[in-house]
């Protein structure tokens, strides 16, 4: 699955199940009356569709990545989680482990730290850092037991990132709880700052093994609604 498309998915079906389909709505839509979607479902859509515009610009920005020896890995299930999804897995070439987070929000207001929370503008997204940290513990301890069932016993850095995209970044980028978040025009400079000191063989036997540990999202139709 390519980088976004879970995310245009989401944002169809949303669009699918809000759509009326009674007599009424048929006889408007045979008389070429567009049918009318509830503000909420043409909100949670646009929302969508920015995420997965966002992981698209992301995914466009660390794919020359790979002739420099990183690994990426592109909207995969979270072990655990029933409906999360890591947006873009990367594998520096040392081994480290990057989980990056792409955000396309609008260019209006400054994404800034203000009392330990995440700010866009006067709006509190602090459940973002949480989630991004919670899904980064599960990430860790899935990758770590499958190294380890394989034998491997070394360590796995695990730094979780947010790519940025439209909105500026205080300080031109902050870390909050542990989670770096950085302009998304700085990520490529930023993750090669991160790639630490090149070994092939381990960067590529993560990679491998978090192919298996983090399959390809597919969302259920439950989860669609």
């Amino acid at each position: 699955m390519s980088a976004g498309r879970s995310a245009d998915e989401r944002a169809d079906a949303v669009l699918r199940a809000a759509r009326p389909t009674g007599l009424l709505a048929r006889l408007k839509a045979a008389l070429g009356f567009p049918a009318a979607i509830p503000a909420e479902a043409m909100t949670l859509a646009r929302n969508s569709r920015a995420g997965a515009e966002g992981e698209r610009r992301t995914a466009a920005l660390v794919r020359p990545l790979a002739d420099e020896g990183w690994f990426g890995l592109f909207d995969r299930s979270i072990p655990g989680m029933h409906s999360a999804n890591v947006d873009i897995f990367l594998v520096a070439p040392s081994g480290d482990v990057i989980p990056v987070d792409a955000k396309l929000w609008h260019r209006n207001d400054e994404v800034l730290p203000v009392n330990g929370r995440l700010f866009h503008g006067e709006k509190d997204y602090g459940s973002v850092i949480g989630s991004v940290r919670l899904e980064t513990t599960r990430m860790r301890e899935s990758l770590r037991e499958a190294l380890r069932r394989r034998g491997h016993t070394r360590p796995v850095a695990v730094t979780p990132l947010i790519a940025m995209h439209n909105a500026p970044v205080a300080g031109g980028g902050f870390i909050l709880d542990g989670v770096r978040i950085v302009p998304a025009d700085d990520l490529v400079a930023v993750l090669r700052t991160m790639a630490g000191r090149p070994d092939p063989w381990w960067a590529e036997t993560v990679a491998a093994v978090a192919s298996t540990v983090l399959p390809r999202y597919e969302e259920e139709e439950g989860d669609r609604r």
